[in-house]
């Protein structure tokens, strides 16, 4: 690559009349300068069936298809797709594939050693042709088609044959036998063919035709007495209906074929007897792209009829040629350079790319040269001035064609310093420094001499020049520096700025303004300074800086710095930094070009930087950098607005106005759909599919696509939305899968959007949407759910009316119950005294139990006995004490008037009700402590009974428990005392709670919300 690039360097250093710097170098003064082509390669390693090209062809959707010894492939620029014939099948192409072209619908023929088979593209799948009359076929017959006409009949070379073939009938018509199987046609698709060119054995047939009947046959390069004149032909180029160039192991053969003349071009640069394999036309130039059995690619100038280019295998440079036979070159429509090499694969590169010139290779000097460039100057003298880290100085003329002198090899050069008089002070990294003199050409070392007294050898950090003096920033502070007679350097220390500071190891001092600087101490601070009569004084600390700055450059009134943590802006009127990085990477250094906009070298490639919108573009090896790793202060700016930039591997020299970033037209493709993580039946070729119709659970949908890039695929940035779903645009760079998990149904639409070109491919999507969510079915469950809601609610009003009536039932029965109780109590105890006054009254002398006061005492008693009856009768239908002193007063007598009985013992705590209730609940509590305990002196045979009532968290709690014989509840009949509870505790909203066994009495737990029975508060 470097004889190339020499090559076409030396010719547009002629073209540009003297302008010194650094394209391409050339052969001769009247050849056309040359691009350099950097190329990528397709291997066995990177899925290619076979390494071994005989057939390209570029479809309308972009992808190359690759016709190998065995097998075909399919290629995006990042996927090779391989399809083998693995079962001698006839739907199958053969392994061995002849040619490939492509019909009007973007179905492909495909010819092979085997049989003729169609690629449909919609159905993504083969069929082989089938010929019914004028042709008898066996297996494996060879075929190889050239031409589809203007009535779209197939040309094509059948088992030793040329014929036509008409798709609608599927005849074929003899039209010659004079082939070797290879065709070339003189006119595009779809128009009369007149003639065209057979392969021989050795040189071509050129065959004229009307229609099928063959014409003419004329022979060239065969059977010729002169040996000489017997030549292979491999590949025809036509020029005009009468001008051919014929690839052939002659060379290059220029053939008239009206005067019969033909011309031989067989030697270039590097070799006198070329063997010519290939050709192809240069887009936009005239030029002839040929390739070669053992001399690589060449550039063939059709006007001034010589070789000036030649691109070769070079062992040490990936991006060169894999090797220098060349099988096949094609050129696309977007001018894709696809080369055939034999035994590697596939070579491809874009004749419109814009690449960086490349310099300081390791062969410019010796085999054991370093090119790790540390610094960078360019004198005044137009000399370029290359150090490195252990390869010593290089001094290159402006053409940097090869080094004028090579000195301190194996040392390493840290200082490069220019002089107002042209002496150049050169600093090596082992702390020696010496003095080139200008006139005699020669460098003398000198002493180094510090005004103090320092601990071991001295780091300097940076040496630089402002107006005629020279100041060094240096591990122990700022010094100024002076050459002295006797060739001392000596080191004056700033004292006073080297005290002001927190820490003296200062990094980099960078000129901001007249007199005015930033000083940077080692991964400490920024500050700013002022430089007075030759010292610095200290003006304030502008920032911390928990980073190196090892590059500036000023545009205005910014200065853009390129540290170790990024690039960042200084405003030198306001001295503030910008906190955020412009570039956030580990920048080298930062170059300004014509138009104010930046070139920053980074430790991962080369940024241009757009200082007006912020726009960024990034450089990678296969723009032709030297490495992705640059270095501190290995940059310059040149003459001609060329800017050079130092790495580890050499140099790269660009030209801002001829450096944008190559960007095809390429559409993004979908390459595979998958539904529910499978392959979808019936769905054809992803590729030509632009819609799909889902039933509702096949909703997860997988879509891969493919940038169609052959460059840069992986960098090419992708936006894709789906509209409908979420709407959201999300950027992914190259090729990729995207998938999307449980889709609801509906309408949606997939855009997939190439940035850089704004083509856009897109799928539409319908996912249908359950019988459930369906409007029939919508339409139907409404309807039902009226039905039964009108339904539940008339069932409902009857159960409503029903429970009335059970309720008004029981009402009547409570009733009926209380009044026969009251009756019964009424007979019992107050008729039953009353009758038993009036038959004592009867029975005896009424006179004599007057007199004697017998009858007032009898009567008082009787009397007496009935009224408390009637009364505590009435007190248990309301009682008054309720009413009046509320449920505990009330409660307390009704115990005491219980427990003087003496038949049972009542135990009442009510020391945790803090609240007052409403008259209703108190009135329900009563009558169920009434109803409880009228059950435990008539059933339990209890001796005790002990009753609780509290309030406690916003409810009440009703506690009831006695050590009675108890029963069992699920087995109980339910009586009138037990529905009285329930009836009562339902109608305060209580919740009841019955525990109770046989032999262990009986536990009642009612408890009731407080919110729904306090009494209200009331004012004083």
């Amino acid at each position: 690559m470097l004889s190339v690039n020499r090559f076409l360097g030396s010719c547009l250093l002629k073209k540009l009349c003297g302008i010194f710097y650094f394209i391409f170098l050339c052969q001769s003064a009247s050849a056309q300068s040359a691009p350099s082509l950097l190329f990528k390669h397709l291997t066995l390693e990177d899925g290619l069936s076979d390494p071994t090209i005989r057939a390209l062809h570029t479809d309308k959707d972009g992808f190359l298809w690759i016709g190998t010894e065995n097998g075909l492939n399919r290629f995006d620029g990042k996927t090779c797709i391989t399809y083998k014939n693995k079962t001698n099948s006839d739907t199958f192409p053969g392994n061995y594939i002849t040619n490939i072209i492509e019909d009007r619908n973007g179905d492909l023929i495909i010819g092979s050693q085997s049989n003729l088979v169609k690629y449909k593209r919609a159905q993504n799948n083969f069929s082989p042709y089938h010929f019914r009359k004028g042709i008898k076929l066996t297996d494996n017959y060879y075929s190889f088609p050239f031409y589809i006409d203007k009535q779209e009949d197939l040309w094509v070379y059948l088992a030793g044959n040329v014929y036509k073939y008409n798709s609608k009938d599927s005849t074929t018509k003899y039209i010659t036998t004079y082939s070797n199987g290879y065709h070339f046609s003189p006119v595009p698709f779809y128009n009369k063919l007149d003639w065209f060119i057979s392969r021989g054995v050795k040189g071509i047939y050129i065959n004229k035709a009307d229609d099928v009947k063959e014409q003419h046959v004329q022979e060239f390069f065969m059977n010729s007495a002169n040996e000489k004149l017997n030549s292979h032909i491999e590949d025809v180029y036509f020029a005009s209906d009468s001008l051919l160039w014929l690839a052939s192991d002659k060379g290059l053969i220029k053939l008239n074929i009206k005067t019969k003349q033909h011309e031989c071009f067989n030697s270039c640069k590097t070799s006198k007897s070329l063997s010519v394999t290939a050709i192809a036309k240069y887009p936009s130039k005239p030029w002839l792209v040929i390739g070669t059995r053992s001399n690589g690619l060449l550039l063939f100038d059709l006007e001034t009829k010589k070789f000036f280019a030649e691109y070769n295998h070079q062992s040490d440079n990936s991006f060169s040629l894999s090797s220098n036979y060349i099988r096949k070159i094609y050129i696309d429509q977007k001018q894709n350079l696809f080369l055939g090499i034999n035994g590697y694969g596939l070579d491809y590169t874009n004749l419109n790319k814009v690449i960086f010139s490349r310099y300081l290779d390791k062969d410019d000097v010796s085999t054991n040269f370093e090119n790790d460039v540390s610094v960078i100057l360019k004198p005044k003298n137009g000399q370029l001035w290359c150090g490195t880290k252990n390869s010593g100085l290089l001094i290159y003329h402006s053409d940097l064609r090869k080094p004028v002198k090579h000195e301190f090899l194996n040392l390493g050069i840290s200082q490069l310093v220019e002089l107002d008089n042209g002496n150049i002070l050169t600093g090596l990294y082992n702390g020696l420094f010496f003095i080139y003199d200008g006139q005699t050409q020669k460098f003398n070392s000198l002493k180094i001499k510090f005004s103090e007294k320092l601990n071991g050898k001295v780091q300097i950090n940076q040496i630089l020049k402002i107006g005629t003096d020279l100041f060094a920033a240096t591990e122990y502070g700022i010094a100024k520096v002076m050459i002295r007679s006797k060739n001392e350097l000596y080191f004056e220390m700033d004292q006073g700025i080297n005290h002001a500071v927190s820490w003296p190891n200062i990094q980099r001092i960078i000129l901001t303004g007249a007199n005015q600087a930033i000083i940077q101490t080692y991964y400490t601070s920024i500050y700013h300074a002022r430089l007075t009569a030759g010292k610095f004084i200290l003006i304030k600390e502008i920032t911390r800086s928990p980073y190196g700055i090892n590059g500036s450059t000023t545009i205005d009134n910014t200065i853009y710095l390129a540290t170790t943590s990024g690039l960042l802006k200084l405003n030198s009127t306001t001295n503030t930094i910008e906190k955020s990085a412009l570039i956030d990477l580990n920048c080298s250094s930062a170059l300004a070009d014509q138009n104010k906009n930046l070139w920053v070298a980074t430790n991962n490639g080369l940024y241009y930087y757009n200082t007006k919108n912020g726009n960024q573009t990034r450089y990678t090896i296969s723009d032709g950098l030297q490495s992705m790793v640059f270095n501190p202060n290995a940059a310059v700016s040149l003459k001609n607005g060329l800017l050079a930039f130092g790495g580890i591997n050499g140099i790269n020299v660009i030209d801002p106005t001829k450096s944008n970033v190559y960007t095809s037209r390429s559409k993004p493709q979908i390459t595979d759909i998958l539904i529910n993580d499978q392959i979808h039946q019936g769905l054809g070729n992803p590729i030509t599919t632009q819609s799909l119709k889902l039933q509702h659970d096949e909703n997860t949908i997988t879509v891969a696509f493919s940038t169609m890039d052959f460059i840069n695929p992986m960098q090419r940035k992708i936006v894709y939305q789906m509209i409908g779903y979420d709407n959201k645009k999300v950027s992914v760079f190259g090729s990729n899968s995207i998938r999307f998990p449980n889709m609801p149904s509906g309408k949606f639409k997939l855009v997939i959007t190439d940035v850089y070109s704004n083509e856009k491919t897109s799928l539409s999507i319908l996912i249908s949407a359950p019988f459930w969510q369906k409007t029939w079915f919508i339409a139907v469950c409404i309807v039902s759910l009226i039905i039964i809601s009108l339904l539940a609610l008339f069932i409902y009003l009857r159960w409503v009316k029903h429970l009335q009536v059970v309720q008004l039932r029981q009402m009547i029965n409570f009733q009926k119950a209380d009044r026969k109780r009251i009756a019964d109590d009424l007979h019992d105890e107050l008729g039953l005294k009353l009758s038993s006054l009036k038959h004592y009254l009867l029975a005896g002398d009424i006179n004599k139990m007057i007199d004697g006061g017998e009858l007032r005492k009898l009567s008082t008693a009787y009397i007496d006995s009935s009224v408390n009856l009637l009364r505590n009768t009435l007190i248990n239908l309301s009682p008054k004490t309720l009413d009046e002193n509320g449920l505990v007063t009330a409660m307390e007598d009704l115990i005491d008037s219980i427990n003087k009985l003496g038949i049972i013992n009542i135990h009442f705590d009510h020391s945790g009700l803090t609240v007052a209730l409403k008259s209703t609940p108190e009135y329900a509590i009563y009558r169920i402590c009434q109803e409880l305990i009228n059950n435990t002196i008539k059933h339990a045979s209890a001796k005790n009974i002990y009753i609780v009532i509290i309030n406690r968290n916003e409810r009440l709690i009703f506690l009831y428990e006695d050590d009675g014989q108890g029963y069992d509840f699920h087995t109980i009949k339910r009586g009138y005392g037990l529905f009285n509870i329930e009836a009562h505790t339902k109608a305060i909203k209580g919740e009841l709670v019955i525990d109770t066994a046989i032999g262990r009495g009986v536990a009642v737990t009612i408890t009731i919300n407080l919110n729904r029975i306090l009494k209200p508060k009331t004012n004083d």
